[in-house]
């Protein structure tokens, strides 16, 4: 049994990884990170976060790995600070705490179809 991380589970990839890894019988506790309340479900463990201030300390950090599915667009961030803040600040930040906590593996979503030539 494995004790996984997911960040970004209120998104379209992520809201699929939530039911996929709640559904396999391998995954032993799902921790899904979020700004706003997930529906309870067996398993699931949902503290609610402000991004800007992970808690390092919490022991929900400590899991076998994490999966990362956060994202934006420039639209929705109304920034680049935003975007960047969120497309790079965050899940850098997220795997950091993980690495510290013991983690051993971190899976990282890119969107699909970006330009591997953008600025980040």
């Amino acid at each position: 049994m494995k004790d996984l991380l997911l960040v970004g589970a209120t998104g379209l990839v992520g809201q699929a990884v939530l039911r996929l890894a709640l559904a396999d019988s391998r995954v032993g506790k799902l921790v899904a990170v979020t700004r706003k309340p997930l529906p309870p479900q067996p398993r699931l463990e949902n503290p609610l976060v402000d991004f800007d201030a992970l808690p390092a300390d919490a022991p929900w950090w400590q899991v076998d790995g994490g999966i990362c599915t956060l994202g934006t667009t420039m639209r929705q961030a109304g920034s680049h600070i935003a975007f960047r803040k969120v497309d790079v600040e965050y899940p850098l930040t997220v795997a950091r705490l993980l690495y510290e906590h013991g983690a051993q593996s971190f899976a990282f979503n890119s969107s699909i179809g970006a330009n591997p030539k953008a600025r980040a």
